[in-house]
């Protein structure tokens, strides 16, 4: 059976997407906040499958609220492996697909780590845009002997490195560096209308969002770089949410500091691993990433749907 989501299925969401070939680092928390941090315009909605009792799918879908592009839609479905070809990933798309027709989607985005998805996507009329690595950093063999020499040196040159705790009551300066940094990456609709008071809700007011183990660089106290962090104590796994610099200041080694930062305070938590997705062409971000070690764990490809039938 196909129904909305219920802020009470969050937990059992969080623990089926723990089941996905490269786990989430999501908890039922932060799945409850996707879908209240929403705005409006976004029209956002999610729905399960009910198998046996307990939620054996899940869907979410919205109008992508953070492009100038009117009319972008995307939806997202996970069923577990051994709950695929029952017709359960269909029956909740054709669900998601009428809900977003609905709304105004004129186009749709989906993405997928799997063959299953990569089929049933192309068999919907989705075709392939993009391709971004899913990376994994273990935490315990990073190797973390250059945060001391380089946060020296960044010292000398003006930087402050301050934990995002020490400067969240800035919310507008750290606004206007995410959205500088977001509208660059490379993706088939840029995000580049991030308004101020959405992004309070669903950004800064992520209840995964890490404050003592997100950090900024500052330069004359103005933030220029950043590398924020969600967390799953549970799961002692983390993710790196978004990483960027302002780009009137990179290629000084400032994500580098952030993100040399940020890692360590994981380590020092006990957390395991931290995964990021970066895009194939973000060329820079994927050197940075590879460089302190993580390693590609999956390819995520993205799929766009052009006409809505």
């Amino acid at each position: 059976m196909i129904r909305p989501f219920r802020r009470e299925d969050a937990d059992a969401v969080a623990a089926l997407l723990r089941r996905d070939a490269v786990p989430h680092a999501l908890t039922g928390a932060g799945i409850r906040h996707w879908l209240a941090s929403q705005p409006e315009r976004a029209r956002a909605a999610s729905w399960v499958a009910e198998e046996d009792g307990g939620v054996g799918g899940w869907l979410r879908a919205r109008l992508r609220w953070a492009t100038s592009t009117e009319g972008v839609g995307e939806l997202w479905a996970f069923v577990p492996p051994a709950s695929r070809r029952r017709g359960v990933g269909a029956a909740l798309y054709e669900v998601a697909h009428e809900h977003l027709r609905a709304a105004g989607a004129r186009v749709l985005e989906s993405w997928t780590t799997a063959d299953d998805g990569a089929r049933f996507l192309r068999a919907r009329g989705f075709r392939e845009t993009r391709r971004q690595d899913v990376l994994q950093l273990d935490v315990a063999t990073a190797d973390l002997s250059g945060l001391e020499r380089l946060h020296a040196a960044k010292k000398a040159d003006g930087y402050e490195l301050a934990r995002l705790a020490a400067v969240a009551d800035r919310p507008e300066e750290l606004h206007r560096l995410d959205a500088a940094a977001t509208a660059e990456i490379p993706t088939t609709y840029a995000e580049d209308d991030v308004r101020l008071d959405d992004w309070l809700i669903e950004a800064l007011g992520h209840p995964q969002l890490s404050r003592e183990g997100s950090f900024v660089v500052l330069a004359a106290e103005a933030p220029v770089a950043y590398a924020f962090l969600h967390v799953d104590p549970a799961s002692r796994t983390a993710a790196n949410e978004m990483t960027g610099t302002h780009p009137d200041h990179r290629r000084r080694g400032l994500a580098r500091l952030a993100k040399l930062a940020s890692i360590a305070w994981a380590r020092e938590q006990g957390y395991e691993a931290i995964r990021t997705d970066t895009d194939e062409e973000n060329s820079g971000m994927l050197h940075l990433n590879r460089s302190l070690g993580y390693r590609r764990v999956a390819t995520e490809t993205q799929y766009l749907l052009e006409e809505l039938r």
